[in-house]
Protein backbone atom coordinates (compact mmCIF):
# COMPACT_ATOMS: atom_id res chain seq x y z
CA UNK A 1 0.00 0.00 0.00
CA UNK A 2 1.37 3.34 -0.70
CA UNK A 3 1.98 5.28 1.99
CA UNK A 4 0.24 9.06 2.78
CA UNK A 5 0.81 10.01 6.08
CA UNK A 6 3.79 9.88 8.13
CA UNK A 7 5.03 12.16 11.59
CA UNK A 8 8.93 12.37 11.75
CA UNK A 9 10.48 12.74 14.84
CA UNK A 10 13.09 15.14 13.11
CA UNK A 11 12.73 18.53 13.55
CA UNK A 12 13.77 20.09 10.62
CA UNK A 13 10.16 19.34 8.45
CA UNK A 14 8.80 22.72 8.91
CA UNK A 15 10.25 25.84 8.06
CA UNK A 16 11.63 28.69 10.99
CA UNK A 17 10.45 31.84 9.61
CA UNK A 18 6.52 31.50 9.77
CA UNK A 19 4.20 34.23 11.02
CA UNK A 20 1.58 34.11 13.41
CA UNK A 21 -2.20 34.17 12.56
CA UNK A 22 -5.58 33.24 12.85
CA UNK A 23 -7.05 29.64 12.86
CA UNK A 24 -10.69 30.60 11.01
CA UNK A 25 -12.19 27.48 11.65
CA UNK A 26 -12.16 27.77 15.27
CA UNK A 27 -15.00 30.50 14.77
CA UNK A 28 -16.52 28.91 11.90
CA UNK A 29 -20.13 27.67 12.61
CA UNK A 30 -21.73 25.43 10.36
CA UNK A 31 -25.69 25.12 9.67
CA UNK A 32 -27.62 22.21 10.19
CA UNK A 33 -27.89 21.75 5.97
CA UNK A 34 -24.22 22.16 5.33
CA UNK A 35 -23.79 19.10 7.73
CA UNK A 36 -26.22 16.82 7.01
CA UNK A 37 -25.21 17.64 3.53
CA UNK A 38 -21.67 16.85 3.97
CA UNK A 39 -22.64 13.84 5.77
CA UNK A 40 -24.86 12.46 3.24
CA UNK A 41 -21.93 13.07 0.70
CA UNK A 42 -19.56 11.23 3.34
CA UNK A 43 -22.17 8.23 3.85
CA UNK A 44 -22.49 7.46 0.11
CA UNK A 45 -18.65 7.68 -0.39
CA UNK A 46 -18.02 4.97 2.18
CA UNK A 47 -21.20 2.79 1.40
CA UNK A 48 -20.47 2.78 -2.24
CA UNK A 49 -16.37 2.32 -2.27
CA UNK A 50 -14.87 1.17 1.29
CA UNK A 51 -14.12 -2.31 0.68
CA UNK A 52 -13.95 -2.76 4.61
CA UNK A 53 -16.77 -0.50 5.60
CA UNK A 54 -18.03 -3.71 7.47
CA UNK A 55 -14.74 -5.67 7.95
CA UNK A 56 -15.07 -5.35 12.12
CA UNK A 57 -18.65 -3.95 12.72
CA UNK A 58 -21.43 -5.88 11.06
CA UNK A 59 -23.61 -4.16 8.74
CA UNK A 60 -26.64 -3.72 10.69
CA UNK A 61 -24.45 -2.22 13.67
CA UNK A 62 -22.73 0.44 11.17
CA UNK A 63 -25.87 1.10 9.29
CA UNK A 64 -27.07 2.04 13.18
CA UNK A 65 -24.67 4.19 13.81
CA UNK A 66 -24.18 6.17 10.73
CA UNK A 67 -28.18 6.78 10.58
CA UNK A 68 -28.00 7.56 14.53
CA UNK A 69 -24.97 10.51 13.65
CA UNK A 70 -27.00 11.61 11.04
CA UNK A 71 -29.64 12.26 13.17
CA UNK A 72 -27.78 14.65 15.64
CA UNK A 73 -27.20 17.27 13.20
CA UNK A 74 -30.01 19.27 13.18
CA UNK A 75 -28.60 22.38 15.05
CA UNK A 76 -25.47 24.89 14.68
CA UNK A 77 -22.40 23.33 15.77
CA UNK A 78 -18.23 25.16 15.34
CA UNK A 79 -16.49 23.48 12.98
CA UNK A 80 -14.01 21.28 15.01
CA UNK A 81 -17.12 19.41 16.61
CA UNK A 82 -18.51 18.33 13.58
CA UNK A 83 -15.17 17.27 12.20
CA UNK A 84 -15.06 15.34 15.85
CA UNK A 85 -17.98 13.57 14.45
CA UNK A 86 -16.53 12.88 11.22
CA UNK A 87 -13.61 11.85 12.64
CA UNK A 88 -15.02 9.31 15.22
CA UNK A 89 -16.82 7.64 12.20
CA UNK A 90 -13.62 6.88 10.24
CA UNK A 91 -11.94 5.81 13.55
CA UNK A 92 -14.81 3.20 13.78
CA UNK A 93 -13.91 1.46 10.42
CA UNK A 94 -10.77 0.77 11.95
CA UNK A 95 -8.26 1.05 8.89
CA UNK A 96 -5.35 2.29 8.63
CA UNK A 97 -5.57 4.21 5.53
CA UNK A 98 -9.22 5.83 6.41
CA UNK A 99 -8.46 9.18 7.67
CA UNK A 100 -9.64 12.64 7.72
CA UNK A 101 -8.20 16.69 8.03
CA UNK A 102 -9.44 19.74 8.66
CA UNK A 103 -8.27 21.32 5.42
CA UNK A 104 -5.96 21.25 2.78
CA UNK A 105 -3.40 23.45 4.19
CA UNK A 106 -3.35 21.91 7.75
CA UNK A 107 0.72 21.61 7.51
CA UNK A 108 1.01 25.43 6.78
CA UNK A 109 -1.86 25.71 9.53
CA UNK A 110 -0.17 23.86 12.60
CA UNK A 111 3.40 25.42 11.30
CA UNK A 112 2.04 28.97 11.65
CA UNK A 113 -1.44 29.68 12.57
CA UNK A 114 -2.41 27.15 14.96
CA UNK A 115 -0.94 27.43 18.41
CA UNK A 116 -0.32 24.42 20.83
CA UNK A 117 0.93 23.16 23.45
CA UNK A 118 4.89 24.18 23.28
CA UNK A 119 6.62 20.68 24.24
CA UNK A 120 7.22 17.35 22.02
CA UNK A 121 6.44 14.85 24.05
CA UNK A 122 6.24 10.83 23.60
CA UNK A 123 5.07 7.77 25.08
CA UNK A 124 6.00 4.59 26.87
CA UNK A 125 4.31 2.23 28.88
CA UNK A 126 0.90 4.40 28.95
CA UNK A 127 3.40 7.42 29.81
CA UNK A 128 3.91 10.46 28.25
CA UNK A 129 7.34 12.16 28.75
CA UNK A 130 8.99 15.40 26.98
CA UNK A 131 11.72 14.97 24.68
CA UNK A 132 12.21 17.91 23.71
CA UNK A 133 11.38 21.67 25.76
CA UNK A 134 9.93 24.38 22.90
CA UNK A 135 10.24 27.39 25.66
CA UNK A 136 13.43 29.80 26.36
CA UNK A 137 12.27 28.34 30.20
CA UNK A 138 14.59 25.75 31.08
CA UNK A 139 12.71 24.33 34.25
CA UNK A 140 11.37 21.34 32.57
CA UNK A 141 13.99 18.93 31.11
CA UNK A 142 14.16 16.10 28.82
CA UNK A 143 12.86 12.65 30.58
CA UNK A 144 10.18 14.41 32.63
CA UNK A 145 6.64 12.70 32.69
CA UNK A 146 4.02 14.66 31.70
CA UNK A 147 0.85 13.98 34.51
CA UNK A 148 -1.68 16.19 33.71
CA UNK A 149 -2.90 19.03 30.82
CA UNK A 150 -5.45 21.96 32.63
CA UNK A 151 -6.35 19.85 35.02
CA UNK A 152 -7.01 16.63 32.53
CA UNK A 153 -4.79 13.84 33.68
CA UNK A 154 -3.25 12.14 30.74
CA UNK A 155 -4.19 8.63 30.95
CA UNK A 156 -7.59 10.29 30.40
CA UNK A 157 -6.38 12.59 27.58
CA UNK A 158 -5.04 9.57 25.81
CA UNK A 159 -8.27 7.66 25.72
CA UNK A 160 -9.67 10.78 24.49
CA UNK A 161 -7.05 10.58 21.44
CA UNK A 162 -7.12 7.45 20.58
CA UNK A 163 -10.44 7.54 19.87
CA UNK A 164 -10.03 9.61 16.47
CA UNK A 165 -6.55 7.91 15.37
CA UNK A 166 -6.80 5.60 12.52
CA UNK A 167 -5.06 2.14 12.98
CA UNK A 168 -6.14 -1.33 11.89
CA UNK A 169 -7.97 -3.12 14.19
CA UNK A 170 -7.84 -3.03 17.98
CA UNK A 171 -3.72 -2.66 17.39
CA UNK A 172 -2.73 0.06 20.64
CA UNK A 173 1.05 0.15 19.03
CA UNK A 174 0.53 2.33 16.03
CA UNK A 175 -1.80 4.27 18.14
CA UNK A 176 1.14 5.03 20.89
CA UNK A 177 3.74 5.45 18.03
CA UNK A 178 1.55 8.01 16.50
CA UNK A 179 0.85 10.32 19.42
CA UNK A 180 3.47 11.81 19.84
CA UNK A 181 5.66 15.18 19.09
CA UNK A 182 3.68 17.56 16.43
CA UNK A 183 0.70 15.02 15.90
CA UNK A 184 -0.42 14.89 19.74
CA UNK A 185 -0.08 18.51 19.78
CA UNK A 186 -2.33 18.97 16.76
CA UNK A 187 -4.89 16.09 17.86
CA UNK A 188 -5.34 17.82 21.61
CA UNK A 189 -6.06 21.19 19.30
CA UNK A 190 -8.56 19.74 16.98
CA UNK A 191 -9.94 17.54 19.44
CA UNK A 192 -9.86 18.58 23.22
CA UNK A 193 -9.47 22.17 23.42
CA UNK A 194 -7.06 25.28 22.08
CA UNK A 195 -6.27 27.39 25.46
CA UNK A 196 -3.95 30.40 25.32
CA UNK A 197 -2.29 29.05 28.45
CA UNK A 198 -1.71 25.15 29.26
CA UNK A 199 -0.92 24.57 32.68
CA UNK A 200 1.13 21.97 33.21
CA UNK A 201 2.08 18.95 35.95
CA UNK A 202 5.56 17.16 35.24
CA UNK A 203 6.89 14.69 37.73
CA UNK A 204 10.74 15.44 37.13
CA UNK A 205 13.95 13.28 37.28
CA UNK A 206 14.32 13.14 40.75
CA UNK A 207 9.97 12.30 41.22
CA UNK A 208 9.36 15.97 42.64
CA UNK A 209 6.49 17.55 41.14
CA UNK A 210 6.49 20.58 38.54
CA UNK A 211 3.85 23.03 38.05
CA UNK A 212 4.38 25.03 34.70
CA UNK A 213 2.33 27.31 33.10
CA UNK A 214 3.41 27.80 29.60
CA UNK A 215 1.63 29.87 26.83
CA UNK A 216 0.35 28.20 23.49
CA UNK A 217 2.71 28.75 20.56
CA UNK A 218 3.11 27.88 16.65
CA UNK A 219 5.27 25.29 15.95
CA UNK A 220 7.31 27.30 13.97
CA UNK A 221 7.81 29.20 17.20
CA UNK A 222 7.78 26.38 19.64
CA UNK A 223 10.92 24.82 17.07
CA UNK A 224 13.25 27.96 17.20
CA UNK A 225 13.12 27.34 21.53
CA UNK A 226 13.73 23.29 20.95
CA UNK A 227 16.79 24.27 18.59
CA UNK A 228 17.78 26.91 21.11
CA UNK A 229 17.45 25.51 24.58
CA UNK A 230 20.13 24.37 26.21
CA UNK A 231 18.14 21.88 28.22
CA UNK A 232 17.84 19.86 24.71
CA UNK A 233 21.27 19.91 23.32
CA UNK A 234 21.90 16.47 23.98
CA UNK A 235 18.56 14.93 22.75
CA UNK A 236 18.63 17.19 19.76
CA UNK A 237 22.26 16.33 18.83
CA UNK A 238 20.80 12.32 19.00
CA UNK A 239 17.31 12.93 17.29
CA UNK A 240 17.08 15.48 14.99
CA UNK A 241 18.83 13.86 12.01
CA UNK A 242 18.25 14.97 8.29
CA UNK A 243 16.44 12.37 6.49
CA UNK A 244 18.69 10.05 4.55
CA UNK A 245 19.49 10.52 1.03
CA UNK A 246 19.06 6.74 0.18
CA UNK A 247 15.88 4.88 2.01
CA UNK A 248 18.03 1.49 1.95
CA UNK A 249 21.15 0.91 3.36
CA UNK A 250 23.06 -1.93 3.70
CA UNK A 251 25.93 -1.87 6.56
CA UNK A 252 28.16 -4.14 7.55
CA UNK A 253 29.41 -3.42 11.55
CA UNK A 254 32.65 -4.19 12.55
CA UNK A 255 32.00 -4.87 16.14
CA UNK A 256 29.88 -7.99 15.16
CA UNK A 257 31.07 -11.08 13.04
CA UNK A 258 29.75 -12.27 9.73
CA UNK A 259 26.67 -9.96 10.16
CA UNK A 260 25.14 -7.45 8.51
CA UNK A 261 22.17 -4.92 9.21
CA UNK A 262 19.88 -4.15 6.29
CA UNK A 263 18.25 -0.65 6.76
CA UNK A 264 14.51 0.25 4.73
CA UNK A 265 13.23 3.32 5.76
CA UNK A 266 10.18 2.71 3.40
CA UNK A 267 9.67 1.43 0.60
CA UNK A 268 9.92 3.86 -1.91
CA UNK A 269 11.31 7.33 -2.17
CA UNK A 270 13.22 7.04 -5.62
CA UNK A 271 10.48 8.73 -7.57
CA UNK A 272 8.91 5.29 -8.95
CA UNK A 273 5.87 5.98 -10.86
CA UNK A 274 4.41 2.77 -10.99
CA UNK A 275 4.94 -0.85 -9.59
CA UNK A 276 6.86 -2.29 -12.29
CA UNK A 277 9.32 0.95 -11.74
CA UNK A 278 9.68 0.77 -8.00
CA UNK A 279 10.27 -3.75 -8.63
CA UNK A 280 13.36 -2.06 -10.91
CA UNK A 281 14.85 -0.02 -8.84
CA UNK A 282 14.67 -2.16 -5.52
CA UNK A 283 15.64 -5.04 -7.14
CA UNK A 284 18.87 -3.26 -8.46
CA UNK A 285 19.47 -2.76 -4.81
CA UNK A 286 18.85 -6.04 -3.03
CA UNK A 287 21.09 -7.51 -6.21
CA UNK A 288 23.68 -5.40 -5.03
CA UNK A 289 23.43 -6.41 -1.68
CA UNK A 290 22.79 -9.89 -1.70
CA UNK A 291 26.03 -9.83 -3.80
CA UNK A 292 27.94 -8.19 -1.05
CA UNK A 293 26.62 -10.80 1.82
CA UNK A 294 27.67 -13.59 -0.08
CA UNK A 295 31.44 -12.31 -1.12
CA UNK A 296 31.91 -11.51 2.70
CA UNK A 297 30.28 -14.55 3.63
CA UNK A 298 27.55 -12.99 5.64
CA UNK A 299 26.03 -15.33 7.77
CA UNK A 300 23.47 -13.18 10.23
CA UNK A 301 21.53 -10.66 8.69
CA UNK A 302 19.56 -8.09 10.47
CA UNK A 303 16.90 -6.05 9.07
CA UNK A 304 15.13 -3.32 9.85
CA UNK A 305 11.52 -2.11 9.43
CA UNK A 306 11.01 -0.20 12.36
CA UNK A 307 9.09 3.06 11.84
CA UNK A 308 8.72 1.90 8.15
CA UNK A 309 5.54 3.27 6.82
CA UNK A 310 5.22 1.52 3.80
CA UNK A 311 5.07 2.39 0.14
CA UNK A 312 4.77 0.23 -2.73
CA UNK A 313 3.05 -3.35 -2.54
CA UNK A 314 5.63 -4.70 -4.88
CA UNK A 315 8.98 -3.70 -2.85
CA UNK A 316 7.61 -5.59 -0.34
CA UNK A 317 7.35 -8.67 -1.98
CA UNK A 318 10.52 -8.40 -3.66
CA UNK A 319 12.49 -8.13 -0.54
CA UNK A 320 10.13 -11.18 0.61
CA UNK A 321 11.77 -13.18 -2.52
CA UNK A 322 15.52 -12.54 -1.21
CA UNK A 323 14.57 -13.45 2.10
CA UNK A 324 12.67 -16.37 1.96
CA UNK A 325 13.10 -20.49 3.13
CA UNK A 326 10.98 -22.28 0.86
CA UNK A 327 12.46 -23.47 -2.22
CA UNK A 328 9.24 -23.64 -3.99
CA UNK A 329 6.73 -20.32 -5.01
CA UNK A 330 4.44 -19.30 -2.41
CA UNK A 331 1.54 -16.53 -2.26
CA UNK A 332 1.38 -13.18 -0.99
CA UNK A 333 -1.98 -12.24 -1.35
CA UNK A 334 -4.66 -14.62 -0.40
CA UNK A 335 -7.04 -12.36 -2.13
CA UNK A 336 -7.74 -8.81 -2.90
CA UNK A 337 -11.00 -7.10 -4.23
CA UNK A 338 -12.92 -4.12 -4.21
CA UNK A 339 -17.32 -3.28 -3.67
CA UNK A 340 -17.45 -1.51 -6.95
CA UNK A 341 -16.11 -1.35 -10.47
CA UNK A 342 -17.45 1.56 -11.75
CA UNK A 343 -15.01 3.92 -12.83
CA UNK A 344 -17.73 6.17 -14.00
CA UNK A 345 -18.51 6.81 -10.19
CA UNK A 346 -18.18 10.37 -9.13
CA UNK A 347 -15.98 9.35 -6.20
CA UNK A 348 -13.45 7.69 -8.83
CA UNK A 349 -12.27 11.32 -10.52
CA UNK A 350 -11.11 11.68 -6.54
CA UNK A 351 -8.76 8.70 -6.87
CA UNK A 352 -4.75 8.19 -7.76
CA UNK A 353 -5.56 6.31 -10.64
CA UNK A 354 -5.14 7.31 -13.72
CA UNK A 355 -7.07 8.15 -16.66
CA UNK A 356 -5.84 5.05 -18.03
CA UNK A 357 -6.18 3.60 -15.40
CA UNK A 358 -9.63 4.06 -14.73
CA UNK A 359 -10.51 2.68 -18.07
CA UNK A 360 -9.19 -0.50 -17.36
CA UNK A 361 -10.67 -0.78 -14.35
CA UNK A 362 -13.63 -3.72 -15.69
CA UNK A 363 -10.13 -5.73 -16.64
CA UNK A 364 -8.24 -5.83 -13.80
CA UNK A 365 -12.06 -7.19 -11.60
CA UNK A 366 -13.46 -10.18 -11.80
CA UNK A 367 -17.18 -10.13 -10.65
CA UNK A 368 -18.20 -12.23 -7.67
CA UNK A 369 -21.71 -13.68 -6.83
CA UNK A 370 -21.83 -12.06 -3.35
CA UNK A 371 -21.21 -8.21 -5.44
CA UNK A 372 -17.36 -8.01 -4.91
CA UNK A 373 -14.86 -7.40 -7.76
CA UNK A 374 -11.41 -9.86 -7.31
CA UNK A 375 -8.69 -8.04 -8.46
CA UNK A 376 -6.61 -10.22 -11.04
CA UNK A 377 -2.78 -10.99 -9.50
CA UNK A 378 -1.17 -10.84 -12.89
CA UNK A 379 -3.49 -13.81 -14.37
CA UNK A 380 -6.80 -14.63 -15.87
CA UNK A 381 -8.21 -16.53 -12.80
CA UNK A 382 -8.78 -15.78 -8.97
CA UNK A 383 -6.02 -17.82 -8.10
CA UNK A 384 -3.65 -15.38 -5.80
CA UNK A 385 -0.19 -15.21 -7.90
CA UNK A 386 2.66 -17.41 -5.97
CA UNK A 387 6.24 -15.90 -5.67
CA UNK A 388 9.41 -18.00 -6.12
CA UNK A 389 12.55 -17.18 -4.18
CA UNK A 390 15.18 -15.20 -5.88
CA UNK A 391 17.81 -17.65 -6.88
CA UNK A 392 20.52 -15.12 -5.09
CA UNK A 393 18.28 -15.04 -1.66
CA UNK A 394 20.31 -14.92 1.45
CA UNK A 395 20.17 -18.44 3.37
CA UNK A 396 21.79 -17.39 6.41
CA UNK A 397 19.61 -16.44 9.43
CA UNK A 398 17.48 -13.19 9.29
CA UNK A 399 16.62 -11.08 12.11
CA UNK A 400 13.82 -8.68 11.93
CA UNK A 401 13.34 -5.51 13.66
CA UNK A 402 9.79 -4.08 14.21
CA UNK A 403 7.26 -1.98 15.99
CA UNK A 404 4.41 0.08 16.08
CA UNK A 405 5.18 2.15 12.78
CA UNK A 406 5.89 -1.10 10.76
CA UNK A 407 3.05 -0.28 8.54
CA UNK A 408 1.28 -0.73 5.64
CA UNK A 409 3.55 -2.70 3.02
CA UNK A 410 5.83 -2.89 6.11
CA UNK A 411 3.37 -4.99 8.10
CA UNK A 412 2.26 -6.61 5.21
CA UNK A 413 5.98 -8.04 4.67
CA UNK A 414 5.55 -8.70 8.09
CA UNK A 415 2.34 -10.63 8.40
CA UNK A 416 4.21 -12.88 5.18
CA UNK A 417 7.51 -13.10 6.16
CA UNK A 418 6.48 -14.34 9.67
CA UNK A 419 3.70 -16.93 8.63
CA UNK A 420 6.40 -18.26 6.34
CA UNK A 421 9.20 -18.71 9.11
CA UNK A 422 11.80 -16.20 7.61
CA UNK A 423 13.36 -15.53 10.81
CA UNK A 424 13.21 -14.10 14.09
CA UNK A 425 10.82 -11.24 15.25
CA UNK A 426 12.25 -9.05 17.50
CA UNK A 427 10.63 -6.20 18.97
CA UNK A 428 6.67 -4.72 19.33
CA UNK A 429 3.67 -5.55 17.45
CA UNK A 430 3.39 -4.27 13.98
CA UNK A 431 1.08 -1.21 13.04
CA UNK A 432 -0.91 -3.10 10.63
CA UNK A 433 -3.06 -6.07 11.17
CA UNK A 434 -1.97 -9.40 10.63
CA UNK A 435 -4.74 -10.77 7.96
CA UNK A 436 -4.51 -7.38 6.24
CA UNK A 437 -5.56 -3.98 6.00
CA UNK A 438 -7.09 -2.33 3.03
CA UNK A 439 -5.07 0.74 0.24
CA UNK A 440 -3.51 0.05 -2.86
CA UNK A 441 -5.61 2.98 -4.60
CA UNK A 442 -6.86 6.07 -2.61
CA UNK A 443 -9.69 8.95 -2.87
CA UNK A 444 -8.93 11.87 -1.73
CA UNK A 445 -11.55 14.10 -1.66
CA UNK A 446 -13.21 17.19 0.34
CA UNK A 447 -16.43 17.64 1.88
CA UNK A 448 -18.28 20.51 -0.41
CA UNK A 449 -19.82 22.14 2.53
CA UNK A 450 -17.32 22.49 5.35
CA UNK A 451 -14.11 21.55 3.46
CA UNK A 452 -13.09 18.78 5.31
CA UNK A 453 -10.64 16.38 3.47
CA UNK A 454 -11.04 12.50 3.72
CA UNK A 455 -8.90 9.87 2.34
CA UNK A 456 -10.23 6.38 1.86
CA UNK A 457 -8.69 2.91 0.20
CA UNK A 458 -10.22 1.10 -2.58
CA UNK A 459 -9.12 -2.05 -2.59
CA UNK A 460 -9.54 -5.15 0.81
CA UNK A 461 -6.19 -7.09 1.53
CA UNK A 462 -6.21 -10.76 2.65
CA UNK A 463 -2.60 -11.97 3.38
CA UNK A 464 -1.90 -15.11 2.77
CA UNK A 465 -1.55 -16.02 6.02
CA UNK A 466 -3.21 -18.73 8.59
CA UNK A 467 -5.99 -17.43 10.53
CA UNK A 468 -5.23 -15.28 13.42
CA UNK A 469 -6.61 -16.39 17.12
CA UNK A 470 -6.97 -12.85 17.44
CA UNK A 471 -8.68 -10.54 14.58
CA UNK A 472 -7.59 -7.01 14.04
CA UNK A 473 -4.13 -7.38 15.52
CA UNK A 474 -0.40 -6.91 13.74
CA UNK A 475 1.87 -9.38 13.67
CA UNK A 476 3.63 -10.58 17.30
CA UNK A 477 7.27 -10.64 17.48
CA UNK A 478 9.25 -13.83 18.70
CA UNK A 479 10.60 -11.69 21.42
CA UNK A 480 9.02 -8.85 22.53
CA UNK A 481 11.33 -6.12 23.77
CA UNK A 482 9.37 -3.00 24.60
CA UNK A 483 11.61 0.76 24.28
CA UNK A 484 11.63 3.12 27.26
CA UNK A 485 12.71 6.84 28.60
CA UNK A 486 15.70 5.52 29.20
CA UNK A 487 16.82 4.26 26.42
CA UNK A 488 15.54 7.22 24.60
CA UNK A 489 17.49 9.36 27.61
CA UNK A 490 20.77 7.32 26.86
CA UNK A 491 20.33 6.63 23.03
CA UNK A 492 20.23 3.04 23.23
CA UNK A 493 19.09 0.59 21.30
CA UNK A 494 17.22 -2.51 23.24
CA UNK A 495 15.76 -3.93 20.14
CA UNK A 496 19.14 -4.13 18.36
CA UNK A 497 20.74 -5.34 21.49
CA UNK A 498 18.88 -7.76 22.12
CA UNK A 499 19.34 -9.57 18.45
CA UNK A 500 23.11 -8.87 18.79
CA UNK A 501 22.86 -10.65 22.18
CA UNK A 502 21.18 -13.19 20.04
CA UNK A 503 23.74 -13.87 17.85
CA UNK A 504 26.63 -13.52 20.28
CA UNK A 505 25.09 -16.39 22.38
CA UNK A 506 22.15 -17.33 21.16
CA UNK A 507 21.73 -20.10 23.57
CA UNK A 508 21.56 -18.02 26.49
CA UNK A 509 19.42 -15.38 25.05
CA UNK A 510 16.58 -17.69 24.30
CA UNK A 511 16.71 -19.21 27.51
CA UNK A 512 16.57 -16.40 29.32
CA UNK A 513 13.50 -15.45 26.98
CA UNK A 514 11.63 -18.21 27.66
CA UNK A 515 12.07 -18.08 31.33
CA UNK A 516 10.79 -14.26 31.63
CA UNK A 517 8.02 -16.04 29.89
CA UNK A 518 7.50 -18.36 32.70
CA UNK A 519 6.97 -15.86 35.53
Amino acid sequence: MKGFFCFLLLLHWLPLNAQAATDSLSTKILQPADMQADFQYLRRLLEETHPALYRYTPKAQMQAKLDSMASTLNEPLPFYTFFKTVSALLGDIRCAHTHTLPGKNWREQFNSTLKTIPFFTIQFENRSYVLFNGTADQTVKPGFELLSINGQSMELIRRQLYRYHWDDGYIETSKVQAMRGQLFALFYYWYIGQPETYRLSFRSLSGDTVQVDAPAETFGASLKHMMANPVNKQMVAWYNQKKRRYPWRLYLPDTLASTAFLRLDGFGGGGEKNGAEAVTVFRKFMDKAMAKLAKKQIQHLIVDVRSNNGGWDSQGIELFTYLMKSDTAVPYYARQHSITDNAESEFFKFSDLSEADRKNVKNELIPEADGTFTLRQGSDTREPMRYAPKPNRFRGQVYILMNGESASTASEFLAVAHANKVGVFVGEESGGAYEGGNGSSFINLELPRSGIQVTTPLVYYRNAVPEPNQKGRGTLPNHPVPTTMQHVLTHTDPQLNYVVRLIREPAQTTGRKQLDRGK
